[in-house]
């Protein structure tokens, strides 16, 4: 069964629902409307802050630039990839146009720490082997290894964090949990602008369960690499291995 769609105003409604501030049937005014848009921005900026990230997974496409092996991601300053930044790589793969079917090359991924922690030669043209993410406050960056040397159509499964939404978006793509931990979320803080809400000590135990899920989800990655010439070559990674 498909999700029902979604939208903004829905999390604020059922969060004053919630909260008992609105009742079956009953409408919110502008006010609420307006003040959960900037409470739910503000709670995002927050847990964002804090390692917490509401995310969704999407498919990511672009063409590389020849002699370039760093893309910047963001939709909150201006950068290479206007998207939401990115919380992880799930897998990444970049194509090449042969005479007949078109070659897909899957590429590793690493992390940073494999990437700077590796002998390398610097500015190598070549096909890439390997991409690294490395996610900063505003914006997330792509690194690919060695520096592409053709235009590379490539082709990302990545995890987006929301930075940011707006009046009545479309939130159906963001996991049912999440939605209803922001429910929670905006409900708690919207107690402050409504003193006569009821925020039981239950609702409260349970944002605090959602909370603690979503922080221990967000695992460190401390998977370590051996270096590329004690693997079995294969005919896509004869150009890392000649890096070394």
């Amino acid at each position: 069964m498909s999700q029902l769609p979604r939208t903004t105003n829905d999390l604020i409604v059922n969060s004053l629902f919630l909260l008992g501030e609105l009742g079956v049937d009953e409408q919110p005014d502008s006010f609420m409307l307006s003040t959960g848009l900037f409470i739910i921005n503000a709670l995002l900026a927050q847990f964002s802050a804090n390692s917490v990230y509401i995310a969704f997974i999407e498919d990511l496409s672009f063409t590389m630039v020849v002699g370039k092996d760093v893309y910047s991601v963001s939709d909150i300053v201006t950068s290479d990839l206007t998207y939401d930044r990115i919380v992880s790589l799930e897998y990444a793969t970049f194509s090449v146009e042969v005479t007949g079917p078109t070659i897909v090359y899957p590429l590793k991924i690493i992390n940073k720490s494999e990437y700077y922690n590796t002998v390398r030669l610097s500015n190598l043209l070549a096909r890439p082997g390997f991409v690294f993410l490395n996610k900063q406050i505003q914006q997330s960056f792509i690194t690919f290894y060695p520096v592409p040397d053709q235009p590379y159509p490539c082709d990302l499964k990545v995890k987006f964090m929301i930075d940011q939404l707006t009046a009545d978006q479309d939130v159906t793509n963001i996991p049912t949990y999440y939605q209803w931990f922001l429910v929670y979320a905006m409900a708690r803080t919207f107690k402050e602008y409504y003193p006569s809400g009821n925020w039981t000590q239950t609702a409260e135990d349970e944002y605090q369960r959602m909370l603690a899920d979503l922080k221990v989800s967000n695992e460190t990655d401390m998977t370590i690499r051996t270096s590329a010439i004690l693997e079995t070559p294969r005919p896509f990674y004869w150009p890392n291995i000649l890096a070394y």
